[in-house]
């Protein structure tokens, strides 16, 4: 499964890069719109983690653009963002994406919505 990670704060970016990559996912990631454009070009992903908030282009906005081009149009986007208020995260909902994290958020929380967006089972769910 391949993801990419759509993140201008490295800290978190490289702990959800760590975090899946232990768990077998193929990862990119970029710092803002168009380092992800950079990646997609060669690169279709299973998974899009996109934050709201970055330094060149909105999230949304990006997401909506991702939405109307047929390569991408049925890949999945979680939303992870600070903005918390029911009118943002309907916002990301309405935008295209599939799922909506709350910063700071768990990271076992992170990984079993990868995993059940992807049908990823964990090692929880063999047991």
């Amino acid at each position: 499964m391949k993801l990419l990670i759509v993140e201008d704060d490295e800290d978190a970016a490289s702990f959800m890069q760590y975090i899946l990559e232990q768990e077998r996912f193929s990862v990119r990631s970029a710092g803002n719109v168009g380092e992800a454009r950079g990646h997609l070009k060669d690169f279709t992903p299973d998974l899009i983690i996109l934050d709201r908030g970055l330094p060149d282009v909105n999230g949304l906005d990006f997401c909506r653009e991702l939405k109307k081009l047929p390569r991408f149009a049925a890949v999945p986007v979680i939303f992870v963002s600070s903005a918390k208020t029911p009118e943002e995260i309907a916002d990301g909902f309405a935008a295209g994406g599939i799922d909506y994290m709350i910063k700071p958020f768990d990271f076992v929380d992170f990984l079993a919505r990868v995993q059940a967006i992807t049908g990823r089972a964990g090692p929880a769910a063999s047991a």
